[in-house]
């Protein structure tokens, strides 16, 4: 896998805003400043997520909308909070058939305003529902649609296997789910395929893996449907020789039923994993959060809405000969 130079990740959507935190070291937040004395107005939160990625390598930026959050609203509007030209944007990814991932994709296609490649996985459009003994949602995705997508101007790129879509940027394609622990189990979800009404086995989730010189593997995990240490094991498969360094995005560990031990064994592997930056945002719930926080407290990071995250390899101090060269004129 090729590196990028230098990356920056902001988040478009989260479901989390707080006025009261400060930036720290690579990472600056919509603050109290931003939110007191706004000049485009504060951000808001829904529950959803989108991230925007640029990453550059020579001198070229690639610059790639992944996901959209749950409605048109917070996507457009933080994206005027932040100054975003959405012009810049190259490409477009979605994660999975989920409305909390694609919701405000033609809002955002609508703001783009020209055809843009979008890569997704062709089972995200199958009719899905669940269907629990007190509850019935039927075809919660009927709103993401082929003919819908291309006439908002999406040019879509349907795919199961990784795609390159920059220097140091892939989609992870189809995710083997290796930890045992990880396996969901889909009671009551269900999707209809070839004329068949199947478990939904959620095939269609992908992750964005980032590879950036000097620093290694980000990975931005939107949903954790695969399992978040699935996830960072299968990017580390396709990329062998760069070292893991992070995982941002929603883990999947804040839905009713998730067991504590659960999420204790989900740190653990990621404390094993040796992770230097680690972000339980969306779906991954308090109880994960605060787990990461207080076993994992260096590499903990809480993202809000508005977030934006550099990240490049650190600048080495001149050797003594530079120093005495550049002394001597």
């Amino acid at each position: 896998m090729q590196s990028a130079d230098h990356v920056s990740i902001t988040v478009l959507v989260d479901n989390y805003i707080d006025m009261l935190m400060q930036n720290s070291p690579g990472i600056r937040r919509q603050g109290m400043a931003e939110h007191f004395l706004p000049r485009r107005g504060t951000p808001l939160a829904e529950n959803g997520i989108a991230f925007l990625i640029r990453a550059t390598t020579a001198g070229r930026t690639t610059t790639i909308l992944f996901d959209a959050g749950m409605s048109g609203i917070p996507i457009i509007h933080n994206a005027t909070v932040l100054g975003l030209d959405w012009d810049e944007i190259d490409q477009v990814v979605l994660s999975h058939g989920h409305p909390d991932h694609f919701g405000g994709i033609y809002a955002a296609l609508g703001a783009i305003g020209r055809r843009v490649p979008l890569v997704v996985h062709p089972s995200a459009f199958h009719p899905r529902s669940i269907r629990r003994p007190d509850l019935m949602i039927q075809y919660f995705n009927r709103g993401l649609t082929e003919r819908e997508l291309e006439e908002a101007g999406a040019a879509l790129v349907k795919v199961r296997e990784p795609l390159d879509l920059a220097p140091g940027v892939m989609t992870s394609g189809e995710i083997p789910i290796s930890v045992d622990f990880e396996h969901e189990v889909p009671a009551g979800r269900f999707s209809v395929r070839d004329g068949h009404v199947h478990a939904d086995p959620l095939e269609d989730y992908l992750t964005l893996v980032i590879n950036v010189t000097g620093v290694g593997l980000i990975v931005l995990d939107p949903c954790g449907h695969s399992g978040v240490l699935s996830s960072l094991d299968h990017a580390s498969s396709l990329a062998p020789d760069a070292p893991l360094h992070g995982v941002m995005g929603g883990f999947h560990l804040g839905h009713a039923g998730i067991t504590q031990q659960k999420i204790d064994r989900t740190v653990d592997g990621l404390i094993e994993r040796g992770l230097r930056l680690v972000s339980p945002m969306h779906c991954s719930g308090f109880r994960a959060q605060r787990a990461v926080a207080e076993r994992m407290p260096e590499a903990f990071a809480l993202m809000t809405a508005g977030a934006e995250v550099e990240i490049s390899a650190p600048v080495s101090p001149p050797s003594k000969e530079e120093s005495d060269t550049t002394q001597k004129k």
